[in-house]
């Protein structure tokens, strides 16, 4: 494993400053060609120029729908440079979903990259159009419709903008952050500048990157993770290799071939990762951090990220609301905890560093040990766009379920809102899958709740068969006996190909339901002997 850097681990004011400071160095690799700092600052510059030109300055949103690229970073501090409100969404969405994105936020701009192997690569636009005539549509990629601005030509235009320090006030919104969405209309987290850099702070101190080191992005950069990571990166002075989506072969090659040190993912990537690793024909011995989040992380899979990859790691759990607690301790990791370190918010202000158990509805803290609901204490209000009845104060609500333990470290157990409601008893379909994915012929797993006259709601396991093929059912619930409650044990058992999974890799829960539900898979049913 690489020594860690010896500067001192303090992130760049802009990406100005850093382009400034760091001009030659290699900043940005993309499909084989690498750009400098001083390049991604000319693009930053003459995007900010462009939108000048166009009309567009302070707090107008600019809705940024392109996938993972060099021009992504130059379009998020180009909306900054001129003091607009960066709006990162997925590439993937339909022309009604980024419609209502569009007319939701009021977008003065949105930057769009159609689908190369789209019918129609042009039915998002129109769409659009339809409902938001006024917004300057900025397309990337080969289609065009005569009627759009090129993002080509305005990354080719006259560097107009000498300087784009973000212009933004202390308490200026400067990006909204979309929330996942997954019971209706995403909200926007509105989030200034100082929360920004507070929080990719935080995480450094945690890993301490410098400019020798080298960071995989494959995380989308329209998510607040893969934001916040592609930029640390580059205020630390580091070269990003980005890949526009995962592939576990396609990141082992990237991390061989660009000697990358940090590596960031979610359980499921990590999982895929070191299934495909080959030892023959991957090298990860530049690797010193990986980086992960999102969902738990059972102990077999952290001892094989520790073992056969030989980096440290950094766990983070949080969410888009600014909220967040870390570790890097590995004996809290490995015993299932994501640390006691909570953010405190930027310097200057009240601080947060606040988290509790809560009796679900309730606003008394529970004793060590008990399971109830995960709270942050607000000191900073978080506010949404357009929607002040969703603002919090006193204490945010996770919606996750979790325990502090009597060290004081804190445990996830599973989701509140999603559990399945067994006979009158409730399961965490986390928990669940988390256990039954420690089984040797389980390669992933997730859990639903299906219909029962009888319970309500049975449990049914899906899972990937390993090499040796899938348990059954009954061999599940043997396996699984010794360390889940008999209530918690699966009733059913699905056999699939893949986990439907969201970007960021989280269970896809919605379209899981629609793949067992609605196509009517075949599923095994435990009948009591």
């Amino acid at each position: 494993m690489n020594e860690p850097s010896t500067v001192a681990h303090l992130l760049a004011p802009s990406l100005q400053a850093a382009c400034r400071q760091w001009a030659d160095r290699p900043a940005v690799t993309f499909e084989g060609t690498t750009l400098t700092y001083a390049e991604v600052g000319r693009g930053v510059a003459r995007l900010a120029g462009a939108y000048r030109r166009l009309g567009i300055g302070v707090g107008d949103r600019i809705v940024c729908q392109l996938p993972n690229s060099p021009e992504h970073v130059m379009a998020i501090n180009a909306a900054w440079a001129v003091g607009a409100i960066h709006v990162g969404t997925d590439n993937d969405l339909t022309g009604p979903e980024l419609a209502w994105l569009v007319e939701h936020t009021e977008a003065a701009a949105l930057l769009f990259r159609p689908h190369p192997a789209a019918a129609d690569p042009l039915a998002q636009v129109r769409a659009v159009r339809a409902v938001s005539p006024e917004t300057r549509l900025v397309l990337s990629g080969p289609v065009d419709d005569g009627s759009t601005h090129r993002l080509d030509d305005l990354l080719a235009g006259p560097d107009e903008l000498s300087d784009w320090s973000p212009p933004h006030a202390h308490d200026d919104t400067a990006h909204l952050l979309l929330t996942s969405g997954t019971t209706g209309r995403p909200k926007a987290v509105m989030e200034t500048l100082p929360a920004c850099w507070a929080k990719m702070q935080f995480f450094v101190d945690a890993f301490r990157p410098g400019p020798d080191d080298v960071h995989l992005l494959y995380l989308p950069m329209a998510h607040v993770f893969g934001l916040r990571l592609s930029m640390l990166a580059l205020l630390s002075g580091g070269r990003l290799a980005v890949a526009e989506r995962f592939s576990p072969r396609g990141a082992l090659r990237l991390v061989t071939e660009e000697r990358v040190t940090v590596l960031p993912g979610m359980p499921a990537h990590f999982t895929l990762l070191l299934d495909a690793l080959d030892p023959d024909e991957h090298r990860v011995d530049s690797l010193r951090w990986a980086i992960s989040a999102a969902s738990t992380l059972p102990r077999p899979l952290v001892e094989q990220i520790y073992d056969r990859l030989g980096v440290e790691l950094l766990y983070v759990y949080g969410c888009s609301e600014n909220f967040t607690v870390q570790t890097t301790d590995r004996d809290d990791i490995l015993r299932g905890s994501v640390g006691r370190q909570v953010f405190k918010g930027p310097e200057g202000t009240p601080p947060d560093g606040t988290v509790a158990i809560l009796e679900p509805g309730g606003d008394v803290p529970l004793a060590a040990g008990d399971v109830g609901e995960i709270a942050f204490g607000a000191a900073h209000p978080v506010r949404y766009w357009k929607d002040p009845d969703a603002a919090t104060d006193g204490w945010y609500r996770t919606g996750d379920l979790g325990r502090i333990d009597p060290d004081g470290a804190l445990h996830i157990v599973g989701r509140l809102k999603e559990l399945i409601n067994r006979g009158g008893l409730h399961v965490s379909p986390t928990e669940v899958e988390t256990a039954v994915r420690l089984h040797p012929d389980v390669a992933d797993s997730a859990v639903l709740a299906t219909p029962d006259p009888v319970v309500g709601e049975a449990i049914c396991a899906c899972v990937v068969p390993g090499d040796g093929g899938a348990p059954d059912v009954a061999e599940l619930r043997a396996f699984l006996a010794p360390v889940l409650a008999r209530h918690k044990l699966p009733d059913e058992l699905c056999v699939l190909e893949s986990i439907p999974r969201t970007k960021i890799g989280k269970v896809d829960r919605p379209l899981l339901r629609t793949v067992v539900l609605d196509e009517g898979l075949p599923r095994q049913r435990w009948r009591s002997p």
